[in-house]
């Protein structure tokens, strides 16, 4: 406890324990060594302290970075564990990392470095899904699938019209992370707790040590703020919800009593005493899961909107739903591209469902109306009356689809040509991901002696 003897005494252990952070500190570790580097660093440039004790704590901290992070229950948190570590090393030269800093700037920072990985991992993988997506729409430009509305038959279309769907959701996502990103990469190292410190320390120049891109300028702001936790978490959240919606679409596929598509067999489970039953295990989970992103959410939300600008202690419960919310998409965007690059059409079923449904009325009744001058609605009465008299007016399917130019619709050789030039555009987009990955490795590396 080597904050608080000094004013409030050792304190009791069990209500320590209870506000304590460390559980959730493992995953800002080497983020929080990172920043205290960078500290050191401008401590020394400033002239704060000498050269030899700088280089003796971030050598000290090059060494904990390597070692497993396992505190006592006795500490706060990661930073008063890191401090204590430096002390018991160094002796009161360990002490000279506290100058000039406080736990909610450097918090703050490691949270940031932190995320902003966790952003690029995510988009790297969306752009996995997208490549496969796309190259799936190639492959199904021509494969019927009978589209919904209200759960009902509704048009013909395509499986690669379905795909562009998936990938322009995906594309849209990609480019507001991105754009989040760049509010997520500033620094906010040398705010202090709240109003900065007497130690002239340039926060310009911290920003670079880290491959940020700029500070975050108002102290208040920088330290007490979690506006850039809260946007990345929503819009992946947001981009979740979407991406559930398409699953509940397979999954309707999926049923015997449609059988539209096929997926690879590792997607599916069986049940214990029911030996025909094939259910669809990976979209099951991660439907739920996406549904927790959603409280985790609203947790942030919870928990954030009673606290003042500025820091309290409150603002450390929200991280780890940040954390989660994260990890759920990684991880079920990967499942997701594994499961479209397996999917199949059944073409045989659904050609019996484009006999059994009049799915191709609409465009029956548009040409009626064109080529017989005829109001529209007049046609569109007549059509129906035709469905209720149990006649089945349409057109050929393959018709239908390739009889329509507006651009985004399902014609094959628009679906086809778009989903080329997307995949061309996304490798001007996946250089931009990894751009920004080499250069904070970089950044980070050199920081770590490496």
């Amino acid at each position: 406890m080597v904050y608080r003897e000094g004013l409030l005494g050792k304190g009791d252990l069990n209500k320590v324990k209870y506000t304590s952070s460390l559980i959730d500190d493992a995953e800002i570790y080497k983020e929080t060594i990172l920043a205290l580097i960078t500290h050191v660093n401008e401590l020394s440039r400033v002239g704060a302290i000498n050269s030899n004790e700088a280089a003796a704590i971030i050598n000290a901290l090059r060494e904990l970075s390597k070692e497993p992070y396992r505190p006592s229950d006795e500490y706060e948190d990661v930073h008063e564990y890191i401090e204590a570590m430096l002390i018991r090393r160094l002796g009161n030269v360990g002490g000279w990392v506290g100058l000039g800093r406080s736990r909610n700037d450097h918090v703050a920072a490691a949270l940031r470095l932190k995320l902003r990985r966790l952003m690029l991992e995510l988009a790297s993988s969306v752009i996995e899904l997208r490549r496969v997506t796309l190259s799936k729409a190639i492959e199904t430009a021509d494969a019927f699938i009978i589209g919904t509305t209200h759960r009902q038959p509704a048009q013909v279309t395509t499986l690669g019209h379905y795909m562009l769907y998936l990938d322009e959701l995906s594309g849209d996502f990609i480019m507001n992370l991105l754009s989040i990103y760049e509010t997520v990469n500033r620094s906010p190292l040398g705010s202090g707790p709240l109003a900065g410190t007497m130690v002239n320390l340039n926060r310009v120049r911290e920003a670079e040590d880290l491959a940020f891109n700029g500070i975050v300028d108002n102290t208040v702001y920088a330290t007490g703020s979690r506006y850039f936790m809260l946007t990345a978490a929503s819009i992946t959240v947001s981009y979740l919800i979407e991406l559930g919606r398409f699953i509940n679409n397979i999954e309707m596929w999926l049923m015997p009593q449609l059988n539209y598509v096929t997926l690879n067999p590792s997607h599916l489970a069986t049940s214990s005493i029911m030996p025909h039953k094939r259910n669809p295990a990976t979209l099951e989970v991660l439907r739920a899961r996406i549904g927790e992103a959603v409280g985790h959410l609203m947790s942030m939300y919870s928990i954030e909107r009673p606290v003042e600008a500025g820091y309290q202690l409150d603002l450390q419960e929200e991280t780890r739903h940040a954390w989660l919310i994260m990890r759920i998409a990684i991880d079920g965007v990967g499942i997701m591209a594994d499961l479209i690059r397996g999917i199949s059409v059944n073409k045989e079923r659904v050609k019996e469902d484009l006999v059994k449904y009049p799915v191709t009325a609409a465009e029956y009744a548009e040409l009626m109306s064109i080529s017989g001058k005829v109001p529209f609605r007049d046609a569109h009465r007549e059509v129906a009356v035709m469905v209720k008299e149990g006649r089945s007016p349409g057109i050929d399917p393959a018709e239908a689809i390739k009889g329509k130019e507006v651009l985004g619709g399902p014609n094959p050789s628009r679906v086809t040509e778009s989903a080329r030039a997307r995949l061309i555009d996304l490798s001007s987009i996946e250089a931009k991901v990894k751009e920004l990955a080499v250069r904070i490795n970089k950044a980070e590396a050199e920081l770590m002696g490496g």
